[in-house]
């Protein structure tokens, strides 16, 4: 990434990356409509990375309500070791016979577990389940290798076997103790890799040309294909109770996707896989993370209530800030293009403009209503500046500062941002303190960029490293401490509040903008289910966070405000 002496309102985050539109202007003072709120769709998200795995061998397989997770994953030794996650520890699952292989596949409700390992032979794979820690073979029978993937509420499970004799592979399932061996397409290779709590089963079928098919099963065994509009290839890898089914495609772009299929209707997740469903919507799988290293994650289901805030005349509008009062700062953009500060307050609009500049952005705002933010000069330049009853003061940074940007402000009045430097041409995040700077630049960081500040002085951060991917950290005045958000390449922290919470702007793996939320130790993604390109900007110590999106159909961004 090429980051340029250029203002925080062109680059960084993106979340000022949009183009200006003609819109008609606004007088001094405007009262603010409210639209109707709807709750957005979003997740809360957790990483998995089991411990002694080497980087980008953890694959969570599947979920079970409670939200213990199953997969495996390849140790520094090279072995195979499947894994357990449950209530945040992870245990081991590691048959004792086998040849360093062993997966965990499945899992349901009991958390009763069922996998396959590897015999020391090298060929022949064992079925087995792992109940209360006792582990018991299942093999189908001969010289057939067994690989149990699924296993439902009454223990009934499904999987695949295969004759190494004539290499025939076919999906099963063991239901009431009752073998069913059957073929998803022709005699075409299948694998049966979920079932659910009606029978109903879903997995893959390779055709002659090598090229899987996702297919499920009913329970009195009809066969349907679940192909993914437009895509390469199709893999069926979850059914839940409530019939929702989930999976991998590939595009044409050879890209994977995580998709859902419910009642007909196919649905891209935002990640590069989803496996496993549970019974309440939460889903698991791996995505591809800060400098393109393989994660897994659990992503269970949380919503939203996001509000649009309507500008009259629909103008072109976003929100920033928001202090504990509800007092909003952003931006608009006049007809001639023209970029105003603005607050917010009580439902009217006040102009917030800084004469030394031929445009305004305010980002933050304090409980006392001090703002600030930055002005841009005739070379679109921006420098920082703290506005305080009708005054305005220069934030120009450190002494070697070309250009400077006023991100955040406590109620202490400490200032947050970052400057450019004239001494290596980067830019550098900063605190002022009692009028004095302190540079602030992560550890690996090539251009850092100001967040908010709370009232304890802790300062978010994002920033570039040396791949030219973006990261977040916190500053707690001794040490950095990362703040990536789970399911994510790219994470921008915004602001923080009193609380340690924080919001963020944040890019998918395929460059798809969301919103996200840091509360304690939990991370949250969401997005505005009336569009998209979701940021959330500013959060108060009420937890009411501001930002804005894109509605569907249209190319002008809308405010919004919003709850978890």
């Amino acid at each position: 990434m090429n980051v340029k002496h250029e203002s925080r309102y062109a680059r960084g985050s993106q979340r000022f990356r949009l183009n200006l539109v003609t819109v008609l202007s606004l007088p001094l003072m405007l009262l603010i409509l409210t639209a109707q709120s709807a709750l957005a769709q979003g997740s809360k998200m957790t990483q998995l990375e089991a411990p002694g795995n080497q980087a980008n061998a953890t694959h969570p397989i599947a979920v079970n309500a409670s939200e213990a997770v199953v997969g495996y994953g390849t140790a520094t030794s090279g072995a195979t070791v499947g894994f357990l996650y449950s209530g945040g520890k992870y245990t081991l699952i590691n048959w004792k016979g086998s040849d360093n292989y062993t997966r965990a596949l499945g899992i349901n409700d009991s958390n009763e577990v069922v996998g396959d390992w590897l015999d020391s032979n090298g060929v022949t794979y064992h079925g087995f389940t792992y109940i209360k820690g006792a582990y018991q073979q299942y093999d189908v029978g001969g010289d057939v290798s067994t690989s149990i993937f699924g296993v439902n509420s009454a223990g009934d499970f499904a999987g695949a076997e295969g004759n190494e004799g004539t290499g025939v592979l076919e999906g099963f399932t063991y239901i009431n103790k009752k073998l069913v061996e059957f073929y998803a397409n022709g005699t075409d290779p299948t694998y049966a890799y979920a079932i659910n709590s009606s029978n109903e089963v879903v997995g893959e079928y390779i055709d002659s040309s090598n090229i899987p098919h996702g297919y499920y099963r009913s329970s009195s065994g009809a066969i349907t294909d679940i192909a993914y509009p437009g895509a390469v290839w199709t893999i069926a890898f979850g059914i839940n109770d409530a019939g929702e089914i989930t999976g991998t495609y590939q595009n044409t772009s050879g890209l994977t996707y995580g998709f859902t299929y419910v009642k007909g209707n196919y649905a891209t997740t935002d990640f590069a896989s989803t496996f496993g469903v549970s019974k309440n919507g939460a889903y698991t799988g791996y995505y591809w993370g800060i400098d393109g290293v393989q994660s897994g994650y659990v992503a269970s289901p949380q919503s939203f209530k996001l509000t649009t805030v309507k500008v009259p005349n629909d103008q072109q509008a976003f929100l920033y800030g928001v202090n504990k009062a509800g007092v909003f700062v952003g931006k608009y953009v006049d007809s001639s293009g023209t970029e105003h500060g603005m607050m917010i307050s009580g439902g009217n609009v006040t102009n917030i403009d800084d004469s030394n500049g031929v445009s305004t952005v305010c980002f933050a705002i304090n409980s006392t209503n001090h703002i600030v933010g930055d002005y841009f000069d005739t070379s679109g330049n921006p420098h920082g500046f703290e506005y305080t009853a009708g005054k305005f003061t220069d934030i120009p940074g450190p002494s070697t500062a070309l250009s400077s940007d006023a991100s955040g402000i406590n109620d202490a009045g400490e200032i947050s941002g970052d400057f450019f430097s004239s001494t290596d041409r980067t830019h550098h995040g900063f605190v002022l303190k009692g009028g004095k700077y302190k540079q602030l630049d992560p550890p690996g960081s090539t251009n850092t960029f100001g967040g908010g500040i709370n009232a304890a002085g802790l300062v978010g951060l994002f920033w570039v490293d040396a791949k030219g991917y973006v990261q977040s950290s916190l500053y707690n005045g001794k040490k950095f401490t990362s703040i990536n958000v789970p399911g994510i390449a790219q994470t921008y922290a915004q602001a923080i509040n009193t609380a340690g919470d924080i919001v963020f702007f944040v890019l998918d793996p395929y460059g798809v903008e969301h919103a996200a939320l840091k509360e304690g130790n939990d991370y949250f993604i969401f997005d505005d289910p009336k569009g998209f390109n979701t940021g959330a900007a500013g959060i108060n110590d009420n937890n009411l966070i501001v930002g804005f999106y894109t509605p569907t159909g249209q190319s002008v961004p809308q405010p919004y405000k919003g709850t978890e």
